[in-house]
């Protein structure tokens, strides 16, 4: 399995989402007024987003990472959380989104899910 490649550069803090876990609960109201609920999986997964500045070296990094490596982001890949340093397997939610330079700098955004 892949891992996320190591930039120069770290995130912009805060991490936006950070670790929220998705509603996995299906909740069934009743004309009673009542309402019953039960996990949809086993298990919650947590949703990061990851906003960098990149120098064009590693803004290349990402670009290759994200289409010869996940194949357009369709394979998961190992992150390490840069706070916690715990180390989760992700999938891209959507295609990572570049910005416009300036200061000869990239404003990047992406979106990671576990899987």
């Amino acid at each position: 399995m892949a891992a996320f490649p190591t930039l120069s550069a770290t995130p912009i803090y805060p991490l936006t989402p950070n670790g929220e876990l998705e509603d996995n609960i299906i909740r069934s109201p009743y004309t009673a007024g009542y309402e019953q609920s039960r996990p949809r999986f086993t298990r919650a997964r947590r949703t990061f987003g990851l906003n960098y500045n990149l120098q064009a070296a590693d803004e290349a990094l990402l670009r290759d990472f994200e289409l010869t490596t996940l194949h357009y982001g369709a394979d998961s890949f190992t992150w390490v959380h840069p706070i916690s340093g715990l180390t989760y397997t992700v999938q891209l939610t959507a295609p990572i989104k570049f910005g416009e330079e300036s200061y000869g700098l990239c404003a990047v955004s992406l979106i990671i899910k576990e899987v």
